[in-house]
């Protein structure tokens, strides 16, 4: 499992001190920024999304407790890391949240690491769960489970365009020029998909018939999609590909 973080410290030194244990004792994390103020900590949340936020506590302008306080919903999970073992420790212990205190013990630290992990997993199936029970009862437009890497995007089917696929990976276009590559092959979502105007009009594309714009004789065939693009249509599904979409049109 990935897990995807930012480092929130003032001290520069401090920042790089905690990168470079957690790069030799927890693999599983990846750093995707670092901030030294709970204004610049806001912004690189907004922009990253991360699964975890290292959160000093002590900062000059701000502490960290400022920048939980700004969200009305917090995403993220938190491992504050604190010089002082003083009244906010024992407020955190009280609270059962996970902290470490400086210097850093790398042990400390995995074993910190190691339950934000189990409770990251336990959100990941919870929403799985979630989508499964949302499918049953709307399953006419149900949303797709996208495995990105390091995460699980769930995506209403009828935003997808269209599926490209390239040997065992499918990149997925959706409206709002979003594009995501995903590790299952085209086959794969042909199954999922043909039963909801999925239509596969070439060998590596799979077409959302609902987002096709117009239909073009040209080049032996070839469909215009609502987001521009132009996809050809291989000559031995031609006739399948105009039967589905004067089907689509009653």
């Amino acid at each position: 499992m990935h897990i995807k973080s930012i480092i929130v410290e003032d001290e520069k030194h401090g920042r790089e001190n905690l990168a470079g244990i957690l790069a030799e004792h927890c693999p599983a994390v990846t750093v995707f920024g670092e901030a030294e103020s709970v204004e610049r900590a806001i912004k690189l949340i907004k922009q990253v999304s991360p699964d975890l936020v290292f959160l000093d506590i002590e900062m000059p302008a701000a502490n960290g407790f400022k920048l939980l306080e700004y969200f009305d919903e917090i995403n993220f999970e938190v491992i504050f890391v604190t010089a002082y073992d003083n009244y906010a420790i024992k407020a955190i212990r009280f609270s059962a949240v996970d902290y470490i205190l400086k210097p850093i013990n790398y042990h400390d630290l995995k074993v910190a690491v190691e339950k934000v992990t189990q409770r990251i997993r336990q959100k990941e199936e919870n929403a799985r769960i979630k989508e499964l029970h949302r499918n049953m009862l709307q399953p006419e437009n149900p949303r797709i489970g996208l495995p990105t890497g390091d995460r699980i995007e769930f995506v209403q089917m009828s935003d997808i365009i269209y599926c490209k696929g390239e040997g065992n990976y499918t990149h997925i276009y959706m409206e709002g020029q979003k594009h995501l590559l995903v590790a299952k092959t085209l086959v794969e979502f042909e199954e999922l998909l043909s039963e909801y105007s999925f239509v596969r009009a070439h060998k590596s594309y799979l077409v959302n018939l609902k987002h096709v714009s117009a239909y073009l004789k040209t080049d032996g065939g070839m469909l215009r999609l609502s987001n521009g693009d132009m996809i050809m249509i291989s000559r031995r599904r031609r006739e399948f590909v105009r039967e589905k979409l004067r089907a689509s049109l009653n």
